[in-house]
Protein backbone atom coordinates (compact mmCIF):
# COMPACT_ATOMS: atom_id res chain seq x y z
CA UNK A 1 0.00 0.00 0.00
CA UNK A 2 2.76 2.30 0.92
CA UNK A 3 4.38 1.74 -2.49
CA UNK A 4 1.48 2.36 -4.10
CA UNK A 5 0.37 5.46 -2.34
CA UNK A 6 4.32 7.03 -3.10
CA UNK A 7 4.44 5.90 -6.72
CA UNK A 8 0.02 8.05 -7.21
CA UNK A 9 2.68 11.17 -5.58
CA UNK A 10 5.09 10.71 -7.40
CA UNK A 11 2.84 10.65 -10.62
CA UNK A 12 1.42 13.63 -9.40
CA UNK A 13 4.40 15.73 -8.98
CA UNK A 14 5.97 14.78 -12.48
CA UNK A 15 2.42 15.81 -13.62
CA UNK A 16 2.90 19.32 -12.06
CA UNK A 17 5.92 19.44 -13.50
CA UNK A 18 5.31 18.05 -16.87
CA UNK A 19 2.17 20.92 -17.10
CA UNK A 20 4.52 24.03 -15.53
CA UNK A 21 4.92 26.83 -18.87
CA UNK A 22 7.72 29.02 -18.44
CA UNK A 23 7.40 32.26 -20.35
CA UNK A 24 9.65 35.32 -20.56
CA UNK A 25 8.46 38.73 -20.11
CA UNK A 26 10.01 42.13 -20.73
CA UNK A 27 10.25 44.49 -17.52
CA UNK A 28 10.81 47.76 -16.68
CA UNK A 29 14.07 48.53 -14.97
CA UNK A 30 13.43 51.54 -13.55
CA UNK A 31 10.34 52.72 -11.93
CA UNK A 32 10.38 51.88 -8.06
CA UNK A 33 8.80 50.83 -6.15
CA UNK A 34 6.82 49.40 -9.05
CA UNK A 35 9.78 47.96 -11.02
CA UNK A 36 13.14 47.37 -10.24
CA UNK A 37 16.59 47.03 -12.17
CA UNK A 38 16.94 43.72 -10.36
CA UNK A 39 13.43 42.39 -11.75
CA UNK A 40 11.68 42.78 -8.43
CA UNK A 41 8.72 45.39 -7.68
CA UNK A 42 5.32 45.52 -7.05
CA UNK A 43 4.34 44.73 -10.82
CA UNK A 44 6.82 41.74 -10.80
CA UNK A 45 4.85 40.21 -7.71
CA UNK A 46 1.36 41.03 -9.38
CA UNK A 47 2.50 39.26 -12.42
CA UNK A 48 3.97 35.85 -10.92
CA UNK A 49 1.37 35.58 -8.59
CA UNK A 50 -1.61 35.78 -11.34
CA UNK A 51 0.94 33.50 -13.84
CA UNK A 52 1.29 31.31 -11.05
CA UNK A 53 -2.93 30.51 -10.37
CA UNK A 54 -2.68 29.62 -14.01
CA UNK A 55 0.41 26.88 -13.44
CA UNK A 56 2.65 29.39 -15.43
CA UNK A 57 6.41 30.40 -14.27
CA UNK A 58 7.81 33.92 -15.37
CA UNK A 59 11.21 35.11 -15.72
CA UNK A 60 12.21 38.51 -16.47
CA UNK A 61 14.39 40.27 -19.01
CA UNK A 62 14.91 43.71 -17.71
CA UNK A 63 15.29 46.24 -19.80
CA UNK A 64 14.95 50.40 -20.02
CA UNK A 65 10.96 51.48 -20.56
CA UNK A 66 11.78 52.15 -24.32
CA UNK A 67 13.37 49.45 -24.96
CA UNK A 68 10.39 47.37 -23.57
CA UNK A 69 8.07 49.18 -25.54
CA UNK A 70 9.88 48.37 -28.68
CA UNK A 71 10.26 44.85 -28.41
CA UNK A 72 6.42 44.82 -27.94
CA UNK A 73 6.17 46.26 -31.37
CA UNK A 74 8.96 44.28 -32.82
CA UNK A 75 7.69 40.71 -31.25
CA UNK A 76 10.16 39.88 -29.57
CA UNK A 77 8.65 39.28 -26.24
CA UNK A 78 4.95 38.19 -25.49
CA UNK A 79 4.44 40.74 -22.93
CA UNK A 80 6.17 43.94 -21.25
CA UNK A 81 5.12 46.28 -18.55
CA UNK A 82 4.69 48.64 -16.87
CA UNK A 83 2.22 50.29 -19.88
CA UNK A 84 -0.55 52.99 -18.78
CA UNK A 85 -4.05 52.36 -20.87
CA UNK A 86 -5.05 55.21 -23.18
CA UNK A 87 -6.02 55.91 -26.72
CA UNK A 88 -2.54 54.97 -28.16
CA UNK A 89 -1.41 52.11 -26.11
CA UNK A 90 -5.43 50.29 -26.39
CA UNK A 91 -4.51 50.48 -30.02
CA UNK A 92 -0.96 49.23 -30.09
CA UNK A 93 -0.97 46.31 -27.48
CA UNK A 94 -3.64 43.68 -26.12
CA UNK A 95 -4.23 44.67 -22.62
CA UNK A 96 -5.03 42.19 -19.78
CA UNK A 97 -8.51 42.25 -18.40
CA UNK A 98 -7.44 43.50 -15.13
CA UNK A 99 -4.91 46.41 -14.65
CA UNK A 100 -2.06 45.87 -12.26
CA UNK A 101 -2.78 48.61 -10.05
CA UNK A 102 -3.92 52.71 -10.83
CA UNK A 103 -1.08 54.95 -10.54
CA UNK A 104 -1.84 58.55 -9.75
CA UNK A 105 0.66 61.38 -11.34
CA UNK A 106 0.62 65.15 -10.37
CA UNK A 107 2.35 68.01 -11.44
CA UNK A 108 5.55 69.06 -9.51
CA UNK A 109 6.94 72.71 -9.53
CA UNK A 110 9.84 74.31 -8.19
CA UNK A 111 8.46 76.95 -5.61
CA UNK A 112 11.14 79.19 -6.12
CA UNK A 113 9.94 79.46 -9.51
CA UNK A 114 6.22 78.43 -8.95
CA UNK A 115 3.34 77.92 -11.55
CA UNK A 116 0.75 80.61 -11.78
CA UNK A 117 -2.03 78.21 -12.61
CA UNK A 118 -3.50 76.07 -9.74
CA UNK A 119 -4.66 73.05 -12.01
CA UNK A 120 -4.34 70.94 -15.12
CA UNK A 121 -7.69 73.17 -16.80
CA UNK A 122 -5.34 76.46 -17.10
CA UNK A 123 -2.39 75.09 -19.08
CA UNK A 124 -1.52 77.59 -21.57
CA UNK A 125 1.85 76.38 -23.32
CA UNK A 126 4.27 75.48 -20.46
CA UNK A 127 7.00 73.12 -20.74
CA UNK A 128 6.26 70.18 -19.01
CA UNK A 129 9.15 67.30 -18.28
CA UNK A 130 8.48 63.54 -18.98
CA UNK A 131 9.97 60.60 -19.08
CA UNK A 132 10.32 59.30 -22.46
CA UNK A 133 8.20 56.46 -23.63
CA UNK A 134 5.92 56.71 -20.09
CA UNK A 135 2.16 57.08 -20.54
CA UNK A 136 0.61 59.61 -18.27
CA UNK A 137 -3.65 59.01 -19.22
CA UNK A 138 -5.67 60.65 -21.76
CA UNK A 139 -5.84 64.20 -20.23
CA UNK A 140 -2.14 64.30 -20.97
CA UNK A 141 -2.55 63.14 -24.36
CA UNK A 142 -5.18 66.32 -25.15
CA UNK A 143 -3.35 68.82 -23.46
CA UNK A 144 -0.64 67.86 -25.90
CA UNK A 145 -2.83 68.05 -28.84
CA UNK A 146 -4.47 71.13 -28.20
CA UNK A 147 -0.90 72.76 -27.51
CA UNK A 148 -1.71 73.65 -24.02
CA UNK A 149 1.48 71.95 -23.04
CA UNK A 150 5.06 71.75 -24.62
CA UNK A 151 6.14 68.77 -23.77
CA UNK A 152 10.39 67.58 -23.14
CA UNK A 153 11.27 64.34 -22.45
CA UNK A 154 14.16 63.10 -20.83
CA UNK A 155 15.41 59.33 -19.90
CA UNK A 156 14.44 59.64 -16.09
CA UNK A 157 12.57 61.64 -13.55
CA UNK A 158 15.65 62.64 -12.13
CA UNK A 159 16.46 64.47 -15.17
CA UNK A 160 13.56 66.16 -15.76
CA UNK A 161 14.03 67.25 -11.75
CA UNK A 162 17.19 68.60 -12.27
CA UNK A 163 16.48 70.78 -15.81
CA UNK A 164 13.08 72.03 -13.24
CA UNK A 165 15.68 73.25 -11.21
CA UNK A 166 17.82 74.58 -13.19
CA UNK A 167 14.44 77.05 -14.94
CA UNK A 168 14.56 75.12 -17.74
CA UNK A 169 11.00 73.44 -17.47
CA UNK A 170 7.89 75.14 -15.48
CA UNK A 171 6.95 71.84 -14.34
CA UNK A 172 7.83 68.21 -14.61
CA UNK A 173 5.42 64.92 -14.32
CA UNK A 174 6.14 62.15 -11.69
CA UNK A 175 4.11 59.50 -10.13
CA UNK A 176 3.64 60.28 -6.54
CA UNK A 177 4.46 57.12 -5.25
CA UNK A 178 7.93 57.23 -7.46
CA UNK A 179 8.27 60.40 -5.92
CA UNK A 180 7.22 59.70 -2.68
CA UNK A 181 10.36 57.42 -2.66
CA UNK A 182 12.81 59.74 -4.07
CA UNK A 183 11.92 61.95 -1.49
CA UNK A 184 12.31 59.35 1.15
CA UNK A 185 15.93 58.51 -0.52
CA UNK A 186 16.87 62.57 -0.03
CA UNK A 187 17.06 62.46 -3.80
CA UNK A 188 14.23 65.20 -4.49
CA UNK A 189 15.13 68.51 -3.25
CA UNK A 190 12.75 70.65 -1.25
CA UNK A 191 12.28 72.95 -3.58
CA UNK A 192 10.23 70.37 -5.99
CA UNK A 193 6.58 70.21 -4.42
CA UNK A 194 3.43 68.48 -5.87
CA UNK A 195 1.50 71.08 -7.80
CA UNK A 196 -1.78 69.66 -8.37
CA UNK A 197 -3.03 65.81 -8.91
CA UNK A 198 -3.02 65.21 -13.37
CA UNK A 199 -4.90 61.75 -12.97
CA UNK A 200 -4.80 58.23 -11.76
CA UNK A 201 -4.08 55.74 -14.72
CA UNK A 202 -4.60 51.89 -14.97
CA UNK A 203 -1.48 50.03 -15.43
CA UNK A 204 -1.13 47.24 -17.39
CA UNK A 205 0.93 43.96 -18.38
CA UNK A 206 0.84 44.84 -22.86
CA UNK A 207 0.62 41.86 -24.73
CA UNK A 208 2.09 42.13 -28.31
CA UNK A 209 -0.40 42.01 -31.04
CA UNK A 210 2.56 40.72 -33.22
CA UNK A 211 3.59 37.52 -31.19
CA UNK A 212 1.52 34.58 -31.82
CA UNK A 213 1.00 33.63 -28.04
CA UNK A 214 0.07 36.70 -27.04
CA UNK A 215 -4.15 36.35 -27.58
CA UNK A 216 -3.72 32.55 -25.83
CA UNK A 217 -1.69 34.25 -22.68
CA UNK A 218 -3.76 37.29 -22.28
CA UNK A 219 -6.88 35.16 -21.60
CA UNK A 220 -4.82 33.84 -18.85
CA UNK A 221 -4.43 37.00 -16.40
Amino acid sequence: MLKITLLILLLSTFTVWAETEQITIAAEDSWPPYANADGTGLANEIITAAFATQNIEVEFHVYPYARVLHYLDTAAYVAGFNVPIDAVTKQKYLLGDTPLYEAFSAYYQNTEQPLEIVNREQFNGQSVGVVRGYGYGQHHLDLIAKNAITIADANTDSANVKRLMMGRLDSTLIFIKVANLLQRQQVLPKEVQLAFINEGTDIYLAFSRNHPDAMRLQKKV
